[in-house]
């Protein structure tokens, strides 16, 4: 498994633990502030917001995806719900009361700006900073008057800006994801992405008996290096035009390119290779350049390793160049 993949699975690991721990840690709190404050009216509205999260985490603990992709959802939800809750309580009143449940929010205030900035973190920096902002405003407008605004909202910035600051530290850098992803030159996925898709495809049609099949084609380029960076992307295109959405090409070296064909037979890989053909003698790589093209099909057989079926097509790539 590559660097890059290992970092993709990673953080799609993250990203489920991240919103079912918060999901939990306000689980926690919102049960806390119910038995406090039982049987008052704010206690139910705790009340209201405890059932779906505990929901919620049963479903996650069966075992169903749904629950997962939509706690983050949840933690959100649960959060604006508190923020309506206190502007209905004060203002619900004909008098200026205190409300409980704003002073409440403004006391959880900073753990709201963490979770706020861990759930933005792709977003512009002024976002996240103008909602945790809102947040803390809001709060303090309808909490008690001896509430210091000041005091919450420097702690809500500085933990936000310290959970940001822990996340770009860890996180790769965007040239290296980019870089690990595509061939700088053609745009095509990169060697080691068509070897994760390989692995992926070919267990896919070992379980369910589908065909798959590789195409390589190996061209003789021209010698100059502007000359040939133009002709590979030529190459690029016309292969790219050639192919399915399910399919994926790479730049497997300086003059060889590598595609593959889930559920697809050799038949059938065939007919792609012989229009990727036609395609290449309709197409101008240059003034008295005739391009040399060879072009090779490898069925993969079930049970086989995908990286011999990959050595195979190579190998008669490099018999037919000699």
């Amino acid at each position: 498994m590559t660097d890059q993949s290992m970092q993709q699975r990673r953080a799609r690991i993250m990203n489920p633990s991240g919103s079912m721990g918060a999901l939990l840690g306000i689980f926690v709190i919102a049960c806390a502030e119910c038995q406090r404050l039982w049987p008052t009216g704010t206690s139910l509205i705790y009340l209201a917001i405890c059932i779906p999260l505990l929901l919620i985490w049963i479903t996650h603990l069966a075992g169903w995806r749904l629950a997962e992709d939509n706690a983050a959802l949840a933690v959100d939800m649960s959060i604006y719900v508190l923020l309506v809750a206190s502007l209905g309580i004060r203002f619900q009143s004909n008098s200026p009361v205190t409300s409980e449940l704003a002073s409440t929010l403004l006391f959880w205030a900073p753990l709201v700006s963490a979770w706020w900035a861990w759930r933005y973190r792709h977003l512009p920096l002024r976002l996240w900073i103008l909602l945790g902002g809102f947040f803390v405003v809001l709060t303090w407008q309808l909490a008690s008057d001896h509430e210091r605004i000041d005091e919450h909202l420097i702690l809500s910035l500085l933990i936000a800006l310290l959970v940001r600051h822990v996340y770009r530290s860890n996180a790769p850098s965007t040239s290296e994801s980019s870089t690990n992803l595509r061939d700088q030159l053609t745009g095509l996925p990169s060697p080691q992405c068509f070897e994760a898709e390989l692995a992926h495809v070919s267990a896919i049609s070992d379980r369910y008996r589908f065909p798959l099949t590789l195409i390589g084609c190996r061209f003789a380029l021209g010698e100059h290096s502007a000359q040939q960076n133009r002709q590979l992307r030529l190459l690029a295109e016309a292969i790219g035009d050639r192919l399915r959405t399910a399919d994926t090409a790479c730049r497997w070296d300086p003059g060889t390119f590598m595609i593959l064909l889930p559920n697809t037979t050799a038949n059938m890989a065939g007919t792609v290779a012989k229009g990727i053909r036609e395609t290449f003698e309709h197409s101008d790589f240059g003034q008295n350049f005739q391009l040399t093209a060879e072009i090779k099909i490898v069925q993969h057989e079930h049970g086989e390793d995908p990286m011999s079926t990959l050595c195979t097509l190579e190998n008669k790539l490099a018999n037919t160049a000699e």
